[in-house]
């Protein structure tokens, strides 16, 4: 295996996985967190969404700085960030110094995001970036399923809450010690030029390129829905179907092991395709089609299955989307950087709104299932995407190998 796959996109998936567990423990490590810091549930929610939040309001101004620099150190310099901000998390003694450190700490975890992409222009070209996309998304997917498999044991292994945070602190201080010893910045890649004073400025590009919006729009409307069914599904399993909490989990789990598997198929379907579209229609009428049997089929056998084909179908598009600021034609290294952190922030919009709408229509209607329906019809914004203009995009495979073909018969 090459030196850019092994350590540059090996290492980095490395930290990213140690601070995503960062990001996720709070699920886990809430009930005893609860009780020390004296939590309401009020406050418990926000700590909860507190990840989120920083996620949308930090990633276009932190992207727009950090794209100054030079990615490599960023990236270590966000590591060390994080883990700094991972051991404070642990130590704080009360309940405001808490959600202080962990929006402080999400500053390194955008920042890492923004750094990714201007690293990954630097060691890969153009056509590898889906590929590359796809690895790391099966990286952070198996980080996610990990997370959950042991952070309860690593709870009770380091005795609690406080040292668990100590503890994955130390890895990323450790992950961030081997990136700065064995990650080096590409000698063939382009010597970036100055910024001229009247050079436009990236954020401008969010404006300049339709695809942005549209692609990232319609990605939100769909993470509405797959993000509800994520956070009620195991709830609605054992209030509405009678299922064990053990089961109701086996069941659940089939979402992230879905979206692993969709990660490895996005080439494959990408070279059978002519239109990005066709991939998010594939996904819009799968993701549907898998809700509707989550919410209404009352045979527990399937369920496991819908639960695949929500995580699939989402995913399968997923390294596709994220390789668009990428394709932009004539985008800029730092431009790539900030449109990739502006449809980040639109994908964790509709994160945030899903799991707030379906609480909502329970709360006013009694009934979990009316949310997963309403949030079902919600998701069928995706379809937007059908306004979504491909100009300028290069094409996909199977419209590259038609047109070489063409070009060879002429």
């Amino acid at each position: 295996m090459s030196y850019r796959w092994l350590v540059i996109i090996g290492l980095f998936s490395g930290v990213s996985s140690t601070a995503m567990w960062v990001s996720y423990s709070v699920g886990i490590m809430l009930p005893d967190m609860k009780t020390e810091l004296d939590m309401s549930p009020a406050q418990a929610g926000v700590l909860g969404a507190m990840s989120w939040f920083a996620m949308i309001v930090l990633g276009i101004p932190i992207a727009t700085i950090v794209s100054r620099f030079n990615a490599r150190l960023m990236i270590f310099a966000s590591a060390v960030h994080m883990a700094v901000f991972a051991f404070l998390q642990g130590w704080a003694p009360n309940y405001e110094l808490e959600i202080l450190f962990r929006f402080v700490f999400m500053m390194g975890f955008v920042a890492r995001q923004a750094n990714a992409a201007m690293l990954i222009q630097q060691w890969f070209a153009q056509h590898e970036v889906p590929r590359v996309q796809s690895f790391i998304t099966v990286v952070m997917g198996l980080a996610q399923i990990a997370a959950v498999g042991f952070l309860p044991w690593m709870l009770i292994w380091f005795d609690g809450w406080r040292n668990t945070f100590y503890a994955l602190g130390v890895l990323l201080a450790a992950s961030s010690l081997l990136w700065v010893f064995f990650a080096r910045d590409n000698p063939e890649a382009p010597v970036r030029p100055h910024q001229a004073p009247k050079e436009r400025t990236p954020l401008a590009a969010i404006f300049r390129y339709q695809p942005v919006w549209m692609f990232g729009l319609a990605t939100a409307f769909c993470i509405v829905g797959t993000s509800a069914f994520s956070v009620f599904w195991p709830t609605f399993l054992t209030e509405e179907r009678g299922l064990s909490l053990r089961m109701a989990g086996f069941f659940t789990a089939g979402i992230p092991v879905g979206q692993i598997l969709g990660a490895l198929h996005c080439s494959w379907i990408r070279g059978r395709v002519t239109a990005r579209r066709q991939q998010m229609y594939l996904t819009g009428v799968v993701c549907t089609g898998s809700m509707l049997v989550m919410a209404l089929v009352p045979f527990p056998p399937l369920l496991p299955l819908g639960a695949f084909g929500l995580g699939w179908a989402c995913m399968q598009v997923y390294p596709t989307l994220v390789a668009i600021p990428f394709e932009l034609p004539g985008v800029r290294p730092r431009e790539v950087a900030v449109i990739s952190s502006f449809m980040f922030s639109l994908f964790t919009l509709g994160g945030v709104i899903g799991p707030l709408l379906t609480g909502v229509v329970q709360q006013a209607t009694g009934s979990l299932q009316t949310g997963f329906l309403v949030v079902s019809v919600i998701h069928l914004g995706i379809f937007m995407v059908v306004f979504a203009s491909e100009r300028g995009l290069p094409s996909l495979p199977r419209v590259a190998r038609r047109e070489a073909l063409l070009a060879g018969a002429d």
